[in-house]
């Protein structure tokens, strides 16, 4: 099988396919029987794709994962676990095209009856276990509701012959048009039934039964507890090795048949929490290496790396919202129209819009997204082929180096003007000039002499000024005598 599912991102194309657009779903047995098992997110994402489905009734519109993801509000890696989990369910097919890798075909199939879900031994179980014995119990009475015994009654209900009239000759030659939608139908359902639901053919009973022969393990009893064998398989991942060694701790020391309860109590207690934990943190360790050796490839700190992993699984509003949602504002619908319009342009990647409104919002500062600079950076992009994260990270690098070479340059031309001796101009008067200026002078000091000269104080103001200034001498002189 392809491994498509490490290629994919938001710019990854889908169709849809739905051979049953036209019913409606069974609610009930979505939220009773499937949502205990695949959890809120998957079954969230079936009723999306099985409601544009709807719409699209099968006309193979071509759709981009951004879309799903913005709606959903996830990203890219919880969006395949959310689809992987209905293809292990069989509520969907997943199919990747051979010419291009990266599209994909979405088959949906309907969900089981509620009969046929429960006589699913794999189903069954798992539901079992993930909701326990009493919730279980109250799920089946839910969906199976008794009929009341009425007593002894006689059918008297018409035929359908009864009631309608149809001409012997056509039920012995069926009309061309009734022939063709049989073979239609029954093209249809034979590409459905095609995959059942069964596991993936990755357990090899056998091999199983091989490797148990020279032990001490009745193998009727191990063949007859085939239906639990793989759904514990399922369940643990448990291979036939393993497996094996837990079929001879499960068999009877008395007798050497298997006792299923004990197999099951087995494998589950060898699948405890500490040890779920346990490869939790290796996987995380390897995790954190792989990401180590990423950073010494690229020439970016460590929070631009962690900006460009971002960028690469999640929609552009979504991305933006997370971006909103830090600095405390929200996206606004010019925002969304702006993402929209650029994406549906295809000249950037979705990666790429994302970096665009980081460097816009946390880089540039702004408050928000401003239409002639996202503009104006994007064809800039794209003129310059920017098909990736990093590559527009590397237009900013290139861009900032840029400008900051520049006001250096601007800098250095300014300390070199103001460093510079400038020389006095003296400019010098014409005679005409001097001889003016000179007159000028002499006539202002002139009137001035003749200001002082002509200034004789009043009478009445001299009186008042030597009657303060006896009223002062007095003042001074007692101050003496005390």
């Amino acid at each position: 099988m392809l491994n498509s599912e490490n290629k994919l991102t938001p710019d990854s194309k889908y169709l849809i396919l739905n051979a049953s657009a036209n019913k409606e779903l069974d609610q009930a047995v979505l939220t009773n029987l499937y949502l205990p098992i695949i959890g809120r997110g998957a079954v969230s994402l079936y009723n999306l794709l099985w409601s544009m489905s709807v719409n699209d009734h099968n006309r193979l519109v071509l759709h981009k994962h951004f879309e799903l993801q913005s709606i959903l509000d996830v990203g890219v890696d919880k969006l395949l676990r959310y689809r992987r989990k209905l293809e292990a369910v069989n509520l969907l097919v997943t199919s990747v095209s051979l010419t291009s890798p990266d599209s994909y075909v979405y088959s949906l199939r309907e969900p089981c009856t509620a009969t046929e879900f429960l006589k699913t031994d794999v189903l069954s179980i798992l539901l079992l276990s993930r909701v326990g014995e009493e919730t279980y119990n109250r799920i089946v009475a839910r969906l199976f509701i008794p009929t009341p015994d009425v007593g002894d009654v006689r059918d008297v209900s018409a035929s359908l012959l009864d009631v309608f009239q149809i001409p012997e000759n056509t039920i012995k030659n069926i009309p061309g048009p009734v022939n063709t939608a049989k073979r239609t139908i029954n093209a249809n359902q034979a590409r459905i039934d095609s995959k059942e639901w069964l596991p993936d053919d990755d357990f090899d009973f056998n091999l199983l039964l091989d490797i148990l022969r020279p032990a001490y393990v009745n193998l009727e009893s191990v063949k007859a507890a085939y239906p639990l064998i793989l759904s514990e398989h399922v369940l643990y991942g448990v291979d036939e090795i393993k497996m094996a060694d837990f079929i001879r701790k499960a068999t009877g020391l008395v007798n050497d048949k298997l006792n299923q309860k004990n197999l099951k109590l087995i494998i589950s207690r060898s699948y405890t929490q500490p040890d779920i934990q346990k490869r939790a943190a290796a996987q995380a360790t390897a995790g954190k290496s792989a990401d180590q050796n990423q950073r010494k490839k690229l020439d970016v700190d460590s929070t631009t790396q962690e900006i460009i992993k971002i960028s690469k699984t999640h929609a552009p509003i979504a991305f933006l919202r997370g971006i909103k949602d830090q600095k405390g504002g929200m996206v606004t619908s010019g925002e969304e129209w702006m993402i929209r319009e650029l994406d549906s342009k295809n000249i950037l990647p979705v990666e790429a819009i994302n970096i665009l409104s980081y460097y816009i919002l946390i880089v540039l500062g702004h408050s928000s997204l401003i239409q002639n600079l996202f503009n104006t950076i994007a064809d800039q992009w794209s003129q310059a082929h920017v098909a990736s994260a990093e590559d527009a990270v590397l237009a900013i690098q290139n861009y900032e180096a840029d400008k900051e070479k520049k006001q250096q340059e601007r800098q250095k031309r300014a300390s070199k003007y103001t460093g510079r001796s400038h020389r006095q101009i003296v400019e010098k008067l014409p005679e005409w000039a001097k001889k003016k200026k000179e007159q000028e002078k002499a006539a202002s000091k002139a009137k001035k002499a003749a200001a002082e000269q002509s200034y004789e104080p009043d009478p009445e103001e001299r009186k008042r000024v030597n009657e303060e200034l006896a009223e002062l001498r007095k003042r001074k002189e007692r101050g003496r005598k005390l």
